[in-house]
């Protein structure tokens, strides 16, 4: 089955202080990452080693950095549109969350958006379903 890589910025409510680290876990984020373990895919959370792992339960796996290109089939999911860990070559991108205004400088293209993990999964089980 495919991987999916987690940048924490997709797991984690933005905080309303910059001054203040992310460090609430989104709502269903534990459920919908549940749900994608359960059904065979490989969840990676990208997170470096001082940062502390979510509680995600069973079957999820660390990384500290993406692979060079993803495969076909592979996902990446991050809340942040220039994320801290660069973006991957390849595979299916996927920013999680709303989106910061627009400015002078567009932001950067991603394959899918979606509004929360919860659907991010949902997309992604309905995708793997169809193939």
């Amino acid at each position: 089955m495919a991987a999916i890589y987690l940048d924490l910025s997709a797991l984690r409510l933005p905080s309303m202080d910059p001054a203040v680290p992310d460090e609430q876990l989104t709502p269903g984020a534990a459920q919908a990452v549940g749900h994608l373990v359960d059904a065979g895919f490989e969840v990676v959370v990208l997170a470096l080693d001082d940062e502390p792992m979510p509680p995600l339960g069973d079957g999820v796996t660390r990384a500290e950095m993406l692979p060079e290109h993803l495969g076909a089939g592979t996902w990446y999911l991050t809340g942040d549109p220039y994320p801290a860990l660069g973006r991957p070559r390849g595979g299916t991108t996927v920013l999680v969350g709303p989106r910061p205004a627009a400015g002078k400088v567009p932001l950067p293209r991603f394959d899918l958006e979606a509004r929360d993990l919860a659907a991010a999964a949902m997309e992604i089980l309905t995708r793997d379903a169809m193939a």
